[in-house]
């Protein structure tokens, strides 16, 4: 059985996706710092103005501090929104990888693998659909096994007709004749369809 292990380098395995995700993660992440920053504006430091407003001197000592403030909450949003782009990459990775996987996967099984195990890393999601479809493949395989031993046995049966009817020089019916030209081939059909599936690594 041959083993798939999958190392990814490349962390932009589906672009689409996870620049979408990233865009998703991104805007949460702005709506949540616009209502963070309105909500301290509007209680604390709109009111701090306002009770100070009418004393200048208080005032004008307030307004740099008020501008440093705000500068670096810009500073700190720019900051975790890069830091939040970069992981939003890692994270996608472990869910835009296993798809990438699945996807190359069923393609080999339509193509007739069915030697392949899906194997993930440690840090990805969707295990159990990973564990599903090897088990999946694996009983498949077993079944197609079945129906291989069974179309070889029938057919040494037939063949076994054949031979012994002409040993014996009985001379078979010639409907029965046909019908066992005709299991032979429908045997024969049905072993080549088997033979496009690869059951053994």
């Amino acid at each position: 059985m041959a083993a798939w292990i999958w190392r990814r380098r490349n962390y932009l395995i589906n672009k689409e996706f996870q620049f979408r995700y990233m865009a998703r993660i991104i805007f949460g992440m702005v709506v949540m710092a616009l209502i963070i920053a309105f909500t301290v504006y509007y209680t604390t430091w709109a009111r701090i103005m306002d009770e100070f407003y009418n004393i200048p001197r208080i005032a004008s000592q307030f307004a740099p501090l008020f501008s440093s403030v705000n500068g670096t909450m810009l500073f700190i949003l720019f900051f975790f929104l890069i830091l939040a782009a970069v992981l939003s990459i890692f994270i996608s990775h472990s869910i835009a990888g296993p798809i990438y996987r699945f996807e190359k996967s069923l393609q080999a099984i339509a193509q007739g693998d069915l030697t392949l195990r899906v194997g993930l890393r440690k840090t990805d999601e969707f295990k159990h659909v990973a564990n599903t479809l090897n088990e999946m493949v694996v009983e498949l395989r077993k079944s197609l096994n079945v129906d291989c031993e069974l179309i070889e046995e029938l057919m040494r049966l037939t063949q076994g007709i054949q031979t012994a009817s002409t040993r014996e020089g009985a001379k078979l019916p010639t409907t029965v004749s046909k019908d066992l030209e005709k299991l032979n081939q429908t045997l024969v059909h049905l072993q080549n369809n088997l033979g496009q599936f690869k059951l053994k690594g």
